[in-house]
């Protein structure tokens, strides 16, 4: 019964075994540790690329208003006669209306190529 007590029960096999267990799982750990950082800094750059695009997306809708703004016919015309341009509005019965066709009005040949 004695005999039981003084036998170590772990040899040197075992020993080196547990070590190189433990050296994997450390470095399972601190691989696992990487990668969960850079998931966090991937997730990161994406919010702000993210937050970039809706800013410039906001900036295209401001820019577009302020286009259709400008290209307003009222205000315009309203814009010309508080600054006291000499243009005027044209009379509907001088506006012509072309084709939209161009095969029944064809371009002169200006290079005299055809017929």
């Amino acid at each position: 019964m004695n005999r039981k007590r003084t036998n170590r029960n772990l040899s040197f096999g075992s020993i080196v075994f547990l070590v190189v267990v433990a050296t994997v799982l450390a470095t399972a750990g601190v691989f696992h540790a990487y990668i969960k950082n850079e998931q966090v800094e991937v997730a990161r750059r994406t919010e702000k690329t993210e937050h970039r695009i809706s800013q410039h997306e906001l900036d295209i809708k401001t820019l577009q208003m302020h286009l259709d703004r400008q290209l307003n016919r009222f205000l315009i015309r309203d814009l010309l006669a508080q600054s006291g341009s000499d243009l005027v509005a044209i009379p509907v019965t001088e506006v012509e209306e072309i084709d939209a066709n161009p095969m029944d009005n064809p371009l002169p040949d200006l290079a005299r190529r055809g017929p």
